[in-house]
């Protein structure tokens, strides 16, 4: 598949979204609006199961909360952060500053809670776009 075709395939609502998010209500409400726009969902609860699956399939972007209960995002952070196909979106509850503080590099995309969880799927499409645009 060329670039375009691949390009069309993702923001056609098949790109699969990793979404790490330990709160089961924060979960339900993301799974039904990133389906609702197209995307496969695949959600996990903890850090060591985000990297499991980091390690076991390839996921288009991953929707990362910082305050999971196995205290490993910051592992999940760096791991995306030295390989470059796979984009990223941080989610929490702390403001920008006191997370980069916590947890150093984000990334680029940061969202704090409460969001609208509707808007998401449209930053995903951007990324997904940008991604394959260049």
């Amino acid at each position: 598949m060329n670039q375009t075709a691949v390009a069309t395939h993702k923001l056609m609502g098949e790109a699969k979204v990793l979404l790490v998010e330990d709160d089961r209500s924060v979960v339900r409400m993301l799974r039904i609006s990133l389906r609702n726009a197209g995307f496969g969902v695949h959600a996990v609860e903890t850090g060591q199961a985000a990297l499991e699956a980091l390690h076991t399939g390839v996921f288009d972007v991953v929707v990362l909360d910082l305050g999971l209960p196995d205290g490993r995002s910051r592992e999940v952070l760096d791991y995306l952060g030295r390989q470059d196909r796979t984009q990223w979106i941080v989610i929490t509850a702390q403001d920008r500053a006191e997370a980069t503080q916590t947890y150093g590099h984000l990334g680029k995309h940061f969202l704090a809670k409460p969001f609208d969880p509707w808007g998401l799927g449209g930053l995903i499409q951007g990324l997904l776009s940008n991604a394959t645009a260049v």
